[in-house]
């Protein structure tokens, strides 16, 4: 049997829309691979959160994962897949993304198969149809690879991973009753966007870039900030959003925005500072403050990605 335990993760940060994301060294999702006789796809599940995810291959990120993987192997077998969920779900954490990329990963080892990353992470993206309905990559590149992953090119796909900086660390704020699906998160989106919009959005992304390259967390945190587009078009989605944000800038944070589609809420920090806490604390209280129960963490991006082991 193999096995695979791949990572929490945060896309976007802020302007990388679709394009950026980081593994966090916070909580993971598990995935059990069995090859049996006959055909087809099973899935058990186990862990938090699992009376809403359906078993059935076809709506299961890990199940479609699962069939890709045996399509582009052109091999015919029974797969039986146990997911053992740790990412909470529907909070903008990757959760999907963390059972498609443990699957990715085992279904090819156990397999046999010698699949390049580049296919691990597209074959992963498929598994995302199932909570979105778009295929995308900006967490399972991070999960599958860990540090901080910018998606280059879609077709070809292309990735690079960048390692995080030494002194990076990360406060989230996750409310428990603002949970939402990643498709209706993309439905409030803009359609179109002035080019005033689009320049000042590249600039972010860049200054972001920059920020990572140089292990500048000053400037990692302003480019967070500073989303005009998707951050905006989301906010109205979960109340006491923007009071928690201005609440973890007041509180020292270098930077804050929504983890992925939300409606969590991802802080950048400074370990040496000693403050992350005090910034998780002070996003809590100012979501609890417009009634929105609030859990909060504090963790650091995660060097590695997908670990896979035999049991």
């Amino acid at each position: 049997m193999i096995v695979a335990k791949a990572p929490a993760t945060s896309a976007n940060l802020g302007p990388g829309f679709d394009v950026i994301g980081v593994a966090l060294d916070l909580a993971y999702d598990e995935v059990e691979v069995e090859v049996m006789d006959g055909e087809g796809v099973e899935i058990e599940l186990e862990g938090i959160e699992t009376t809403q995810i359906p078993k059935d291959p076809e709506k299961n990120s890990a199940g479609l994962v699962a069939r890709e993987v045996l399509r582009r192997g052109r091999v015919k077998t029974h797969l039986k897949i146990r997911i053992k969920k740790g990412v909470p779900q529907g909070v903008g954490l990757g959760s999907s993304a963390a059972s498609a990329s443990a699957t990715a990963v085992a279904v090819a080892r156990a397999l046999g198969l010698s699949l390049s990353t580049s296919e691990l992470i597209e074959i992963a993206s498929q598994g995302e149809i199932a909570s979105s309905g778009v295929a995308h990559a900006d967490n399972v590149a991070p999960s599958i690879l860990g540090g901080f992953v910018a998606i280059l090119s879609y077709s070809p796909l292309v990735v690079e991973k960048f390692m995080p900086p030494e002194h990076l660390e990360f406060a989230l704020a996750i409310p428990k009753n603002l949970k939402k699906t990643t498709e209706r998160a993309r439905a409030v989106l803009p359609k179109n966007i002035g080019l005033r919009e689009h320049v000042e959005a590249m600039a972010s992304y860049s200054m972001l870039l920059t920020g990572i390259v140089r292990g500048d967390l000053k400037l990692i945190g302003k480019a967070m900030s500073s989303d005009a587009i998707v951050e905006v078009a989301r906010a109205k989605l979960y109340p006491g959003f923007l009071k928690a944000k201005e609440a973890a800038i007041k509180a020292g944070a270098l930077g804050a925005t929504l983890s992925g589609a939300g409606p969590t809420i991802i802080a950048a920090t400074d370990a040496r500072q000693g403050n992350s806490w005090g910034v998780a604390e002070a996003m809590k209280k100012a979501y609890e403050e417009e009634g929105v129960e609030c859990l909060i963490a504090v963790c650091k991006p995660r060097v590695e990605g997908v670990e896979v082991f035999e049991k």
